[in-house]
């Protein structure tokens, strides 16, 4: 992909009819070789794809809200006037705390931030523990348009395996599973979060290997995902990931 389809990508990923939250099938699997080739043109693809625009309605689910601490953030708090620098690196700190209680990165993780004329898009990815799976993020600025859980998963195309969706501390949460017939044993979990403020996407997949035309979708290397689906969760729902 030349530097011309990317910025024609980072285009699509703001414009104002967006595709369902979450990533596709191609999308997991765009996201795996960039963690492999560490290729910004994979994952600008896959992120194009993780703009939502649902329609705002009644959600059917409700959970509790947690109970989040009080206490000041080791990693800062948002702020007005807040430099890009400053963000990213509240947002990378907050990603890596929580990303590290549950499994250990293969290498150190970096957010990488790709500004854009209407929203800032800021991707993080890392093979995990002994490079059996993978972990990525997705996080980016929302206009205010909000998500209905009622039609949440009716309009994810391709149909993710399994989907739910639940309202969460005033933003949807999406969790999906997905498996590919094609590639027996691929399993990879997803948790996507909209709030007014912006949206977040985190995926774990149990492969780390690239795709390819002859392959497009990669084998199994582990049973399941290195992140289980409440882990990942847990991580979309992080207090305080707001650019």
């Amino acid at each position: 992909m030349e530097d011309q389809d990317v910025r024609s990508a980072l285009k699509e990923y703001v414009a104002e009819t967006e595709p369902p939250i979450g990533l596709t099938e191609e999308g997991v699997l765009g996201a795996g070789r960039r963690s492999r080739r560490r290729r910004l043109t994979t994952m600008v693809t896959a992120v194009a794809l993780a703009a939502a625009g649902f329609p705002v309605g009644t959600a059917l689910i409700v959970l509790q809200d947690r109970n989040e601490p009080a206490a000041t953030s080791p990693c800062g708090e948002k702020s007005p006037g807040e430099s890009r620098d400053a963000v990213t690196a509240r947002l990378d700190c907050l990603l890596e705390r929580a990303i590290r209680t549950y499994v250990t990165p293969a290498d150190p993780l970096d957010l990488e931030t790709y500004p854009g004329p209407d929203k800032t898009l800021y991707l993080m990815s890392a093979d995990v523990g002994d490079r059996t799976g993978s972990v990525f993020v997705e996080l980016m600025t929302n206009d205010g348009t909000l998500l209905s859980a009622e039609t949440a998963c009716k309009v994810q195309v391709p149909a993710p395996t399994t989907c739910s969706a639940s309202l969460v501390r005033g933003g949807t949460l999406v969790e999906t599973t997905i498996k590919k017939p094609d590639s027996p044993g691929f399993v990879a979990y997803q948790a996507a979060y909209r709030t007014a403020q912006a949206i977040v996407v985190i995926t774990s997949t149990n492969s780390t290997e690239a795709g390819t035309d002859a392959r497009p979708y990669p084998p199994a290397q582990r049973e399941l995902p290195p992140l289980t689906e409440a882990q990942v969760r847990e991580i979309a729902l992080t207090p305080g990931l707001v650019p």
